[in-house]
């Protein structure tokens, strides 16, 4: 009885061990997509305060001035970047 009982035991805990290796792979996939996901977000998030910010410079500053201003192209190349930077991901 025992030699059987073993035998079981052990074909148990190797399906366990299975079922935990594959458990263990979606955990890192489901938290691997979470952070790309918190990136993007938090880029996106950040572009558009980049566009709030760049809304408000140009409502203060003369239209024949925006393309001479620091700050404007400033912020423009800023959007550029992240802009990339969220096609990237």
């Amino acid at each position: 009885m025992w030699p059987k009982t073993k035998k079981e035991l052990e074909k148990a805990i190797d399906r366990a061990k299975v079922l935990m290796g594959r458990g263990e792979e979606y955990l890192k996939g489901v938290t691997e997509k979470g952070v790309e996901n918190t990136k993007k977000l938090s880029l996106s998030l950040k572009r558009e305060k980049l566009y709030h910010d760049l809304g408000k410079l140009a409502a203060v500053t003369p239209k024949n001035k925006w393309a001479h201003t620091k700050r404007i192209n400033d912020l423009l190349k800023d959007i550029k970047t992240i802009d990339r930077e969220v096609k990237k991901k």
